[in-house]
């Protein structure tokens, strides 16, 4: 069995809207038990230390850039700034159903990654919309 211990953190619970300190072991990539600090953990255990941490159990969390989620694969290779400079002629003049559909490959993309929670970094050339930040929210 893998166990991972996660220790010292101030774990988020939802029903009270506070954060006390716990401990979390996890078993297989699966929590077992969230409790008060001191709770037993298996010697080979992976031990994290999250003093000076806010813990989320469940939550995992990432960003991604929709607009770019139509266009996967057409710059594979090319570096950081050259990607930033193609920006506006690849996301240029798309429709509130590009724009939806793009949000909604990103999620997926997540979705299928893990990640239970996602904030898409919206970009609109040339300038965002309420629409597209609509139909971005929609995706």
């Amino acid at each position: 069995m893998s166990f991972t211990f996660i220790t010292n953190g101030r774990v988020l619970d939802t029903e009270t809207s506070t954060a006390p300190a716990a401990d979390i072991l996890i078993n297989q990539g699966r929590i077992e038990t969230v409790g008060p600090p001191g709770i037993a953990a298996p010697r080979d255990a992976t031990v994290i230390d999250a003093a000076e941490r806010l813990v989320i159990p469940g939550l995992i969390n990432s960003h991604t850039h929709g607009h770019g989620s139509l266009y996967k694969g057409a710059g594979d290779r090319w570096t950081l700034e050259l990607l930033l400079n193609a920006g506006p002629w690849l996301a240029g003049d798309r429709t509130l159903e590009h724009k939806y559909l793009e949000a909604s490959l990103a999620a997926a993309e997540m979705l299928s990654k893990g990640c239970t929670a996602v904030f898409d970094l919206h970009v609109e050339i040339p300038a965002p919309s309420p629409e597209g930040l609509r139909a971005d929210g929609r995706g």
